[in-house]
């Protein structure tokens, strides 16, 4: 009785190789490491950001510029800029860089 099963498990695992099927191939597409969005964003007298718009993204097909509009409002900045002045009611830069993983 034991070689009659040794014989069935021999047959069992020759069987697939002889009706092998096509396998899927998994193809990976390239993502960029970090996208980038740079805002434009009027300065609140309590450092928040406000009217933010969108000058430029990359790559432009993933909503880098969307995304980084909704995070505008969680952003506080310096009031004083670098000269010394208050940035309040003035309109800065705001790069944004998110790391895609």
């Amino acid at each position: 009785m034991i070689a009659s099963f040794v014989l069935a498990a021999a047959v069992t695992t020759a069987a697939p190789a002889l009706q092998a099927e096509p396998q899927a191939r998994v193809v990976q597409v390239a993502q960029p490491r970090e996208a980038v969005a740079l805002l434009s964003c009027m300065v609140k007298s309590n450092g928040g950001l406000t009217d933010c718009s969108v000058q430029a993204e990359s790559p432009t097909d993933l909503g880098v510029g969307d995304a980084a509009l909704q995070m505008a409002s969680q952003i506080q900045v310096e009031l004083l800029g670098p000269d010394g002045k208050s940035r309040a009611g003035s309109f800065i830069d705001v790069p944004i860089r998110i790391r895609i993983r």
